[in-house]
């Protein structure tokens, strides 16, 4: 098992997305590029109990999401493929190294997902409604699956991606350039 990561109360301007805990605090950090951000409490959160990976707590909008950290390539890759559930308050956070124009696809998804991708500095860029695509057939070439998967492109640089169940965004009333406070600087820390 590889390190354990603090789970993190997050407060956002406008309204976001997130879900399930009970706060036990044991430091605060403000995110000083959202203006009138409360300090994010951190306290430990034990491992998702199916796919291992550390996890963290994220309240925007008054809702708790407990979110699996992904923040390696192969974790990236495989993102939430093969998953046959995800809780209302539950998702994947998607960190990277450096901004870049992220593009996302179903591949091997067996849920609808909504996925929103978020700027260094906390900013919405873009959101997505992906759709869970026929699985690959008994003859189909993999190259010819992964041709007809639909691309959902951030559009523009961001460092950060979302996922969430269907209906999130509608329910938090995210919308593009809002806010949203991430503890950045610790999740930077474990990137790779």
């Amino acid at each position: 098992m590889k390190r354990q990561l603090p789970r993190i109360v997050l407060s956002a301007c406008f309204g976001m997305l997130i879900a399930c805990s009970h706060p036990q605090a044991t430091s605060t950090e403000v995110n000083p590029t959202v203006p009138g951000s409360k300090p994010a409490e951190t306290t430990e959160v034990p491992p998702h109990p199916e796919s291992g990976r550390d996890r963290i707590e994220l309240v925007i909008a008054g809702e708790r999401f407990l979110m699996e950290i992904s923040d390696d390539t192969p974790e990236r890759t495989l993102g939430l493929s093969g998953r046959k559930r995800l809780g209302r308050n539950e998702g994947m956070l998607f960190v990277y190294p450096d901004k870049k124009v992220l593009g996302y696809w179903m591949k091997d998804c067996l849920i609808d997902l909504e996925i929103v991708y978020v700027r260094e500095d906390g900013r919405i860029m873009s959101m997505h409604r992906m759709k869970k695509e026929p699985p690959r057939g008994g003859e189909e070439r993999l190259n010819h699956y992964e041709d007809r998967l639909p691309r959902y492109s951030s559009r523009y640089l961001v460092q950060y991606a979302l996922e969430f169940t269907p209906g999130t965004i509608d329910r938090l009333a995210l919308k593009k350039g809002q806010m949203i406070s991430l503890p950045a600087k610790q999740l930077q820390e474990n990137v790779r």
